[in-house]
């Protein structure tokens, strides 16, 4: 076996490793056997462009000459000018990959690594690095080879000619929509009310993108996206998109560390707030901790659902960790498992079913029909406004491996409810 690692080609000027990836495909296919697979890792990384991508392509043998078909093609299409834009690329082969490069993989799943360890890792394995300028796409090209999905889709990525990168895309987005409702939930994350959700908003060779269970029914979806210009090719990656990859448990709030993603159980502990830009806050309790959660402008109609929790609830948190010394959980989901019983105190009932009237001060309430008193006010239960199940951010805000409801659904996961 050959894998080849990319990653960190793109800016926020444009390009796309996963374009990279597709036409490296293209040429290499001709030749051998590819898998082509889009592996998302840590989210909360700084350094990111968009989605934190590396690509990698595993080829039944090697091909004559792939090394320098690879680098002619990152020096060629790469944001090499960029001052943020860093390549790396990886070569390996091998019967298999090193369950070391496998581990690398969890970790940059989780936590921040260094450029220096992914290449001491690489090397003494036989592993050939290439780094342009700082090199640190290394880390994500050598993660995407060590990469083992426990949960996998795929995604049909369609690109666009060169002379329309840049340009406003050309999609029929009524026919996205009936798309949508012919292949959901085998495809999702394509709509959000009445907004598209497959082309992105940046400058860069992408036209569409449809994510789905299976590559069969995403030929099916491509077939029935109608456009307004041509497509210059098309390819579909095995990615950990939508598996919630990166998310570990955590008993402690005193175990969480910056910059990973975590899924925490304890009690809500204050009344959210909403803080400047339209940021709701609130905070829980392991019991023996607490840690600020964040339902950010961003998650729109999320944010409804969070202002609604009380003291007292038991809820189970899923989110990305800030750098900051809180340690703010930046909510992607919410667990409602238990809510607090709440109360009020109103007059008190006559027999004949009426609300009493307050008989004067500290004289008790009396029902004008029935001539009748009471002395107190009674605690009256009232029912919450929250339901026990999971809510999630909406589509729109939803991160790239963030695995959605209705993929939890499929799992026989609790009862849930997309905010």
């Amino acid at each position: 076996m050959f894998y080849v690692g990319i990653d960190d080609t793109d800016s926020k000027k444009g390009m796309c490793t996963t374009y990279l990836g597709a036409l490296l495909a293209d040429e290499l296919s001709r030749y051998t056997s590819i898998k082509p697979k889009l592996v998302r890792l840590n989210p909360n990384i700084r350094w990111k462009t968009r989605g934190n991508a590396g690509i990698c392509l595993e080829m039944r043998k090697k091909p004559k000459g792939v090394e320098n078909l690879v680098l002619e093609t990152v020096e060629e299409y790469a944001e090499i000018d960029d001052s943020n834009t860093h390549p790396g690329v990886v070569f390996y082969q091998g019967d298999k990959v090193p369950e070391e490069f496998s581990r690398f993989y969890e970790k940059c799943l989780h936590e921040v690594v260094t450029i220096d360890e992914a290449e001491n890792l690489a090397i003494s394995y036989g592993a050939e690095i290439c780094k342009f300028k700082k090199g640190r796409g290394i880390i994500g090209a050598l993660a995407s080879i060590g990469s083992i999905f426990k949960d996998k889709t795929y995604e049909l990525i369609a690109y666009r000619e060169k002379k329309n990168w840049g340009k406003e895309r050309k999609i029929d987005k009524k026919s996205v929509f009936k798309m949508n409702e012919r292949t959901f939930p085998l495809t999702f994350n394509n709509v959000d009310n009445e907004r598209i959700l497959i082309a992105p908003h940046s400058p860069c060779p992408v036209l569409f993108g449809i994510r789905g269970e299976d590559p069969e029914t995403l030929k099916r979806a491509f077939n029935m996206i109608k456009l307004g210009e041509r497509i210059e090719r098309k390819i579909i990656y095995e990615t950990n998109q939508g598996t919630d990859a990166h998310l570990i448990n955590v008993k402690r709030i005193s175990d969480i560390k910056p910059y990973s993603s975590v899924i925490l159980e304890g009690e809500v502990n204050s009344l959210p707030r909403v803080i400047k830009g339209g940021h709701v806050i609130f905070t829980v309790t392991d019991g023996s901790d607490s840690i600020e959660c964040a339902a950010y402008e961003p998650t729109k109609e999320f944010r409804h659902i969070v202002k609604k929790l009380v003291p007292g609830d038991k809820v189970r948190v899923y989110g990305g960790v800030r750098s900051d010394p809180k340690k703010t959980i930046n909510l992607e989901k919410i667990h409602v498992m238990k809510l607090a019983e709440m109360y009020r105190e109103e007059n008190p009932l006559c027999e004949c079913g009426r609300r009493m009237e307050s008989a004067g001060k500290n004289q008790g309430f009396r029902c004008r029909i029935c001539k009748t008193f009471k002395g107190d006010k009674v605690r009256v239960k009232y029912p919450r406004e929250l339901e026990e199940r999971i809510y999630q951010v909406p589509p729109r805000a939803m991160r790239h491996i963030s695995k959605p409801l209705v993929r939890e659904l499929r799992t026989n996961t609790p009862k849930s409810s997309c905010a």
